[in-house]
C-alpha cells in the first residue's frame, strides 16, 4: 500500500517542522509545508494529497476555516483541523466547513496517526456512497439524465446503467452480475445492497439467486420464467408466485 500523501498548512515553524519529523516516522509521505491559506490552494491545485492538516489560525488575510471552504469547493479531500483554541465558538466555526478532524495543540503521534487513519477512512466510505446519489450523478455531468441512470461500481471500475436495459440481476457467491443486452457487469456489493438500487415497481426479487425486471420477463410457466432476448430460464420461488403474476397480469 503505498503511503498516504500529507499537506501540512501552519504557519509556526518550528509547529510545522515538528509535525513534518512525525509524519515521516509514522511512514506518512509530506507533499509540503506552507504557511498561508493561499498557499494552501495553490498547493491543492497543482497536486491533490490525500490529507491535508490546516491550522485554524493563519497569518494573513485567509483563515484556516476560509482555506478550507475554498479547498472544498473544487476537491474532494479529507481535512483535519490543527488548533491551540478548545472554545466553543472556534468549534462551532470550524465545523461548518465538515472537517474530518480536529486535534488540538499539544498533540502527540498517536493523536495524528489515529485522526489521520480515521479521517481517510471515513472519507473513502463516504466518497464510496456518493456513488449511488444525485451529488455523484452531477459529478458526472450527468445532468437531467441522472434520475433515469444509476452508477455501479463495478469490478473494472465506475459504469453508468439505464435501469430500463437490465434484464436481471444474479448472485454469484458474495457478488452480483447485472446482465444487459449485450454485456455483464459484476459488481463485489452483494445482490442485496444491489437490489436497493433498482425501483421496487419495476424490478422483482424472485428468488435468493435472482432479481428480474418485469417488463423483460417473455413467459411465464411457472415455477419457471423466460427472460426476453437472452432466453434465460430462472425459477421463482412458489411464495412468491402470486405476486409476481400480480405484476405481470397474468
Amino acid at each position: 500500500m503505498s503511503k498516504l500523501n500529507v499537506l501540512i498548512v501552519e504557519d509556526e515553524v518550528l509547529v510545522a517542522t515538528d509535525i513534518e519529523e512525525s509524519l515521516e516516522s509514522l511512514g506518512y509521505s509530506v507533499q509540503n509545508a506552507v504557511a498561508t491559506g493561499k498557499a494552501a490552494i495553490e498547493e491543492v491545485e497543482k497536486n491533490l494529497p490525500d490529507v491535508i492538516l490546516m491550522d485554524i489560525m493563519l497569518k494573513g488575510n485567509m483563515t484556516g476555516i476560509e482555506a478550507a471552504n475554498a479547498i472544498r469547493q473544487k476537491h474532494n479531500v479529507p481535512i483535519i483541523y490543527l488548533t491551540a483554541n478548545a472554545d466553543i465558538s472556534t468549534i462551532e466555526k470550524a465545523k461548518v466547513s465538515l472537517p474530518y478532524g480536529y486535534i488540538i495543540k499539544p498533540f502527540t503521534e498517536k493523536d495524528l496517526r489515529t485522526n489521520i487513519e480515521i479521517a481517510r477512512f471515513k472519507f473513502e466510505n463516504d466518497m464510496k456512497s456518493k456513488i449511488e446519489s444525485d451529488q455523484f450523478n452531477q459529478f458526472f455531468g450527468l445532468g437531467v439524465e441522472a434520475k433515469s441512470h444509476l452508477i455501479i461500481e463495478g469490478e473494472k471500475g465506475f459504469e453508468k446503467i439505464n435501469p430500463d436495459e437490465v434484464y436481471f440481476i444474479e448472485k454469484q457467491d458474495n457478488k452480483s452480475v447485472i446482465h444487459l443486452a449485450d454485456q455483464e457487469i459484476v459488481s463485489n456489493s452483494s445482490i442485496d445492497e444491489i437490489g436497493k438500487l433498482f425501483a421496487g415497481d419495476k424490478f422483482f426479487r424472485v428468488s435468493e439467486l435472482y432479481i428480474v425486471n418485469v417488463e423483460k420477463i417473455f413467459m411465464a410457466k411457472f415455477p419457471e420464467i423466460i427472460i426476453a432476448d437472452k432466453m434465460s430460464v430462472i425459477s421463482v420461488d412458489q411464495e412468491l408466485q402470486d405476486e409476481l403474476k400480480t405484476r405481470i397480469g397474468e
